[in-house]
C-alpha cells in the first residue's frame, strides 16, 4: 500500500468492530482507498476505491490507517440493504457508549454527495435511534416501520401498578400491552437465559401483555412477520391499515 492509502468500506467496518452482515464479514477482498484523483490500487484480492476524502475522516488504529465510523457508515450505504445499514447506524448512537452523533452521520452524508449508496444513506437518517439494542432487532424495527405500522418503542420496561418491575421487551407497543422480539439462538442454548425467559414472560403475562417471538427465519418473510404484527395489533383494539408490501 501506498503511505497516502487507507482501509475503507466493510474492510474498514470490521477493523472498527461494526456489526457488518454475515455475509460481508470476511477478510477477503479487502477494500483499500486512496485519495482521488489518483487511481485506485488493482491487485489481486483487492478492491480498490479512488475516493474524495477529507484527513479529519481517516483515523489511525495501531499502524493501520482507515476510514472513521461516520464515513464508514457512509460507505457501507453502497454495499448494505437499508435495514442493514439502520443496524450499523444504531450501533454507533447507541445511547450508553455512543461512537458518533446522528449530527455527524448527517455531516458525512452532505459533505459527500456523489458518494454510491448516497440515496440509501438519507433514508436511513431517520429511521435511526439509540436504544437498539442488537443489529437484528434493528432490523427488526424498520421492517415494522417501512410497512407502515406504528413505530414500537425500543427496549421499553414494564411494571406493575404497584411499580414492581415485570420485564423488558426489544420493542413495544405499550398502549396495547404487546411486545415484539426477535429471539437469537442463545435463547435457546443458554440454560440459565431460557430459565429467565420463561418466568419474565409468565410475569408479564400475568399482568396482561402478550408477546410476539420472531427468529432469524421469520425476518426472511418480512410480509408474514408484519401481517402477524398487524393481526396481533387489530387484536387488541389497535386500528391498523393494511400494512404496505415490503421493499
Amino acid at each position: 500500500m501506498k503511505r497516502e492509502a487507507f482501509f475503507t468500506h466493510t474492510t474498514a467496518a470490521l477493523l472498527l468492530g461494526l456489526p457488518v452482515p454475515t455475509r460481508l464479514a470476511r477478510l477477503r477482498p479487502l477494500h483499500v482507498g486512496i485519495p482521488a484523483p489518483a487511481s485506485a490500487m488493482d491487485a489481486r484480492d483487492i478492491v480498490g476505491h479512488s475516493l474524495r476524502v477529507d484527513p479529519d475522516d481517516l483515523v489511525d488504529r495501531g499502524p493501520l490507517r482507515l476510514t472513521g465510523p461516520a464515513r464508514t457508515w457512509l460507505d457501507l450505504a453502497a454495499l448494505l440493504t437499508l435495514a442493514e445499514l439502520v443496524a450499523v447506524g444504531d450501533y454507533l448512537l447507541y445511547w450508553e457508549s455512543p461512537i458518533v452523533t446522528l449530527g455527524e452521520l448527517a455531516h458525512a452524508v452532505e459533505r459527500y454527495p456523489s458518494r454510491s449508496g448516497l440515496t440509501r444513506a438519507r433514508a436511513a437518517l431517520p429511521l435511526l435511534r439509540t436504544r437498539s439494542e442488537s443489529p437484528r432487532e434493528s432490523v427488526l424495527r424498520v421492517i415494522i416501520v417501512l410497512a407502515g405500522l406504528p413505530e414500537p418503542e425500543c427496549n421499553y420496561r414494564a411494571f406493575d401498578p404497584q411499580g414492581r418491575f415485570l420485564g423488558r421487551g426489544d420493542l413495544a407497543y405499550p398502549e396495547y400491552k404487546l411486545f415484539v422480539e426477535y429471539q437469537g439462538d442463545q435463547h435457546r442454548t443458554d440454560r440459565a437465559q431460557w430459565r429467565s425467559d420463561i418466568r419474565r414472560i409468565g410475569r408479564l403475562e400475568d399482568h396482561g401483555w402478550q408477546l410476539l417471538q420472531f427468529t432469524d427465519d421469520d425476518l426472511q418473510d418480512p410480509a408474514a412477520l408484519v401481517a402477524r404484527i398487524a393481526r396481533r395489533l387489530r387484536a387488541r383494539g389497535a386500528r391498523i391499515r393494511q400494512p404496505r408490501p415490503p421493499r
